[in-house]
């Protein structure tokens, strides 16, 4: 199976095919650029949610022999009072159908927050902050605040196999519409 990705980031490629082989499934993962116009640090959980559908099926068209097109998407959401960092993740294949996951939140730094409600993406805060290159392609900064016990990686790995999920053959009757 052929599988695209909405991205270039090796932590959200690697998540990708993790995830397709922890239930397995065969993949070839195909990453393609981030489509125009997804803003790079989407706040509220709409927004987070449209940007992941958005590069999934954006990479679906990008890849013309893709049975499925995957977006990963990070941002910015209000709860409980707090602001927190979510990942989620779409799939999207040729019959229209869109599955979505999440994974794990955590509260965004309030040093941070004023600038990640403008729009400013969190890795590049973090960057400057901590002083460290590209840190969103390495673990993160959920990597940084957790001395790596804790890394983008697996926040991405779980918001793409939650994607899965109603994909499994097990939970085919299940999901149906």
């Amino acid at each position: 199976m052929i599988v695209a990705v909405g991205t270039k980031n090796p932590n959200k490629i690697r998540a990708v095919k993790d995830a397709y082989r922890l239930f397995g499934f065969p993949a070839e993962v195909v990453p393609v650029g981030r489509p125009a116009g997804t803003p790079p640090q989407p706040v509220g959980l709409e927004e987070v949610v449209k940007g992941a559908v958005a590069r999934a099926k954006a990479a679906l068209e990008a890849v013309p022999g893709a049975e499925h097109g995957v977006g990963v998407e990070a941002g910015a959401v209000q709860a409980g009072g707090a602001h927190l960092d979510i990942t989620v993740a779409a799939v999207a294949d040729r019959s229209g159908a869109v599955t979505l996951g999440f994974g794990p939140a955590f509260q965004i730094p309030t040093a941070f927050l004023p600038d990640v409600l403008k729009g400013v993406e969190l890795g590049e805060l973090a960057e400057r902050y901590f002083k460290k290159p590209s840190v969103g392609y390495r673990e993160g900064i959920i990597g940084v605040l957790t001395g790596r016990r804790v890394t983008r990686y697996q926040l991405n790995l779980a918001a793409v196999a939650m994607a899965l999920v109603p994909r499994l053959p097990k939970n085919a009757k299940l999901y149906r519409t």
